[in-house]
């Protein structure tokens, strides 16, 4: 393009040609004022050396997935205006990876509860891609519990408050067993104890007395080491530091506990 003298223009094809864009592409551009043209004393669209420049510059923003909307009208003639359309583009394109990114993670999950379980009910998958989509870092937990036991969750659970309600109570259980693990609490001291006894009241509220349900989500904790990776930031501290804790309010409670399954989900 740099070939082209001030003053000189060239025709819709030549330009598209040189360019390789199709005319219609550059009809369209015409049409919705993107690139417009001049035209000849024939009527036909002809290009000058600023419009062919412009459209190396719509085109290599293009290539970085910018929409047209937000090339139009805009000119970009200098370093700070190039930084600013690249960084808002950037940011775009980072959101763009996380959230492929999280739809991998859901994919493996579900082809890990597929390849474990052989027969799911499309109810429990469902029940699963929404809860990730949701950013519940816990679903892979649903792949313990029977078909027959997610019924029962999902009636117990079946509107969005009861729901919020639960998860409201835990993410506070998980934050206050994060905090006192990285202090350094003593299971058997009083936080830690207190901790315990909120923690048995949500695997109460969970279960309702339900022993199926309760051997269940036993064997979600014993099974840890089968977690998935993204898990690894609080097997530490439940490990470490809540089996303890609840191994103390258990004895002091009197509190006799179903054996778990082996063998993984269901297993």
């Amino acid at each position: 393009m740099e070939d082209l003298e001030d003053g000189q223009t060239i025709p819709i094809g030549e330009l598209a040609e040189r360019s390789g864009v199709s005319v219609r592409t550059l009809q369209y551009y015409d049409r919705i004022g993107l690139l417009e043209a001049g035209f000849s004393e024939g009527g036909r669209r002809r290009y000058t050396r600023d419009d062919a420049l412009r459209l190396q510059q719509i085109l290599a923003l293009r290539s970085f997935g910018l929409p047209l909307k937000q090339i139009k009208g805009r000119m970009l003639t200098d370093a700070a205006s190039l930084e600013e359309v690249f960084a808002r583009q950037r940011e775009v394109l980072v959101s763009q990876i996380d959230g492929l990114n999280r739809t991998v993670d859901m994919l493996d999950t579900i082809i890990g509860e597929v390849r474990v379980r052989k027969e799911v009910s499309a109810e429990k998958l469902m029940a699963m891609m929404e809860l990730m989509k949701q950013g519940n870092p816990y679903t892979f937990a649903l792949r313990y519990f029977s078909d027959d036991e997610f019924g029962k969750l999902g009636e117990r659970f079946a509107s969005q408050e009861a729901y919020a309600h639960f998860m409201g109570h835990a993410e506070k259980a998980f934050a206050q067993m994060d905090a006192l693990y990285a202090q350094g609490a003593d299971p058997a001291g009083e936080e830690a104890q207190k901790l315990a006894a909120r923690w048995w009241d949500m695997v109460l509220e969970f279960t309702r007395g339900d022993a199926s349900l309760l051997e269940s989500l036993l064997s979600v904790g014993a099974d840890m080491g089968n977690w998935p990776a993204g898990t690894k930031g609080i097997q530490e501290a439940i490990g470490q530091f809540l089996v303890e804790a609840l191994g103390v309010y258990f004895q002091r409670n009197g509190i006799e506990l179903p054996t778990t399954r082996t063998g993984g989900p269901n297993g």
